[in-house]
């Protein structure tokens, strides 16, 4: 039996009022597309363990982290969202596209 490697996609956000930041009576685009992304990773890619941190919902996974932690003490709120792929920063200030994403998981072997 093959046993595949699990590949960590984590995601570190600003302070939202929900996990996800999608709520409300006006939920901001681009993270209801983001969502949607991230829904399309995990069905493609069953070797990727995502994970969303929110500085309201998650402050550990933050503190645990200090490289991430000494980003947002830097350059404040600003720097998020962060994107790491097995703890390697991807992506700071924006989120990251479907295909950025794909991209970047197919280069480290996932979904292979």
């Amino acid at each position: 039996m093959v046993q595949m490697t699990k590949i960590d996609l984590i995601i570190y956000e600003g302070a939202m009022c929900c996990s996800t930041g999608i709520c409300g009576p006006e939920p901001d685009k681009v993270l209801i597309d983001f969502n949607e992304t991230l829904k399309k990773i995990q069905h493609e890619f069953k070797d990727v363990s995502v994970v969303r941190g929110s500085l309201s919902f998650n402050v550990n996974m933050f503190l645990e982290k200090n490289e991430i932690i000494e980003l947002v003490k830097e350059q404040g709120p600003e720097v998020l969202p962060i994107t790491t792929i097995n703890g390697s920063i991807v992506a700071k200030q924006r989120y990251l596209s479907y295909e950025e994403l794909k991209k970047a998981l197919e280069e480290l072997g996932a979904g292979i």
